[in-house]
């Protein structure tokens, strides 16, 4: 694999970067399909007005599981449209109508960390994983808000974990993507990784990560998908995790390019659009008042 070293020399050669090229020919208005999930929000709202839960002691109702189920649909289309509180807050109801549904708990975590509210997000994670210790779920988010907080031995240990604890391919190999960038972001020169998938995406990323292939070949592979719409969601990831990259290279600049690029492909509900707006987030703050 590409020692951190090397990468850093090529960062201050000036990489070419072909993924950002061309999300630069790129424009979207509005996010993937956004009419309909807001008239799917709509509907939903409009059950919930129609059947309201009590303001006080919904658990104790018989229509718990009801007013738990139509909170948790308005939460989940406003989680496709990326209205975090708005999700957070409904989430938040349903539980107070099944307080021992651990996925909702996940569900709560996810739209509180994607609010920037990490320590509401970790107290909801910490709920959850005292009702469902092993949750696949919570403990991805964990990963995630110890990736965001930069606590790397805690990002690496969770990440490893999650690849581990889930049967789907797929979902094992975005764990491992951010494993070998955290391992990466910790300073270490050679990451390691578990056994991977070397078939279908996002295997490409991970190939991209440790060298194997050519930000141009990422590329292709992101172009070779035969929807438009398959096509933004792949590339939104891919510079997502080359920013990422060229964050633990030490080019900061680069990366904050990347990261932008991903934010402007407006897949506003993909994990990657979210840890994008955390990482930007931390740039300002970090560069200080302008």
């Amino acid at each position: 694999m590409i020692a951190l070293a090397a990468l850093a020399l090529a960062a201050q050669a000036g990489l070419a970067t072909p993924l950002l090229d061309y999300a630069a020919t790129l424009s979207f208005d509005t996010a993937p399909e956004e009419a309909r999930y807001r008239r799917a929000l709509v509907v939903a709202e409009h059950e919930l007005k129609a059947n309201p839960p009590p303001a006080s002691d919904c658990a104790r109702t018989l229509g718990a599981a009801r007013f738990a189920a139509l909170l948790e649909n308005v939460g989940s289309q406003r989680t496709w449209l990326a209205d975090h509180a708005g999700a957070a807050d409904a989430y938040s109801k349903a539980l107070g109508c099944t307080p021992r549904t651990a996925y909702l708990y996940a569900e709560l975590a996810q739209e509180l960390m994607d609010d920037g509210r990490y320590d509401e997000a970790q107290a909801a994670v910490t709920r959850g994983l005292a009702i469902a210790h092993e949750d696949y779920e919570l403990g991805s988010i964990l990963a995630r808000l110890d990736f965001i907080k930069e606590r790397w031995p805690d990002a690496i240990g969770w990440l490893r974990w999650a690849a581990a604890a889930t049967p789907d391919r797929k979902q094992e190999a975005y764990s491992q993507c951010l494993l070998w960038l955290a391992q990466a972001r910790s300073g270490i020169a050679h990451p390691q990784l578990p056994q991977r998938p070397t078939d279908g995406w996002p295997a490409p990323i991970l190939d991209a990560l440790d060298g194997t292939a050519s930000e141009a070949q990422l590329l292709a592979a992101v172009q070779d998908n035969s929807s438009e719409l398959e096509r933004r969601q792949a590339l939104a990831e891919a510079l997502f995790y080359v920013g990422e990259q060229r964050l633990a290279a030490g080019d900061a600049p680069t990366a904050r390019r990347y990261f932008a690029a991903t934010v402007n492909l407006k897949v506003i509900y993909y994990i990657e659009h979210a840890l994008a707006l955390a990482e930007l987030a931390k740039m300002r703050a970090a560069a200080g008042p302008p």
